[in-house]
């Protein structure tokens, strides 16, 4: 009888690991971030941590320094919409600079302006006007550099986890994850990459809160759980 009820048990549990495993299969979320932490973040070789790339420097187009980067503000989809910038090399000061309309171009570690040093002089007025036009736009826009400990919530209010790092692509082009540190129950300090485009940005104050649909947050629960 003992023997019955031990492989009662073990087969109970290898059908509930079964149900588990195919829940996960048929989670196309759960499937992202196991493709996405497949290599740990910080060493995947086709990201760059928002911290490195925010130390880039900014070069006009004969790829001369003319002065360093300050943030960087992207739409929600991880897309590079300005750069605030402190043109210091050329004493001209911090202004914004719309990175389509400037055709402006990431490097590693650098963003190459289409103008030369003279030109970006001259351009000053222009530039100005634009930083003033930037200051107030569109809230929807986010700062990198606000990011890093903004705590994240699933839409019912749990909160289970802030951003620990941005993950850029190798140039520096675009956000690709938010790199979160889970503590929820007993999951505690589990780092998690997850799509920058799958959450909402709050504005909170002068930073943002991270909204994150009720579904995926069980996932990514889930998945920081099996973490090893």
């Amino acid at each position: 009888m003992k023997t019955i009820l031990i492989a009662a048990v073990m087969m109970m549990t290898g059908f509930m690991g079964m149900a588990t495993a195919t829940a996960n299969v048929l989670d196309p979320y759960y499937d992202t971030l196991t493709q996405m932490n497949r290599i740990n973040p910080a060493q995947n070789p086709q990201w760059e941590s928002g911290a490195n790339t925010m130390k880039s420097t900014v070069q006009d187009n004969k790829n001369k320094v003319v002065g360093s980067l300050e943030d960087i503000i992207v739409s929600d989809t991880g897309a590079i919409e300005m750069l605030n910038v402190d043109l210091n090399r050329l004493q001209l000061g911090k202004m914004s600079l719309n990175y389509r309309e400037m055709r402006i171009k990431a490097a590693s570690r650098s963003y190459s302006l289409s103008l030369s040093d003279r030109e970006i002089r001259d351009a000053v007025p222009e530039l100005l006007a634009a930083t003033q036009t930037a200051a107030g736009a569109d809230s929807a826009l986010i700062s990198v550099k606000k990011l890093a400990g903004t705590t994240v919530k699933a839409t019912d209010g749990r909160a289970f986890g802030k951003v620990d790092k941005v993950m850029f692509d190798k140039t520096g082009n675009r956000v690709i994850a938010l790199v979160l540190r889970v503590n929820h129950k007993t999951t505690r300090n589990k780092d998690v990459a997850i799509p920058f485009n799958s959450v909402d940005f709050q504005p909170v104050g002068s930073t943002y809160e991270i909204l994150v649909g009720n579904d995926q947050a069980d996932t990514i629960l889930q998945f920081a759980a099996a973490k090893k």
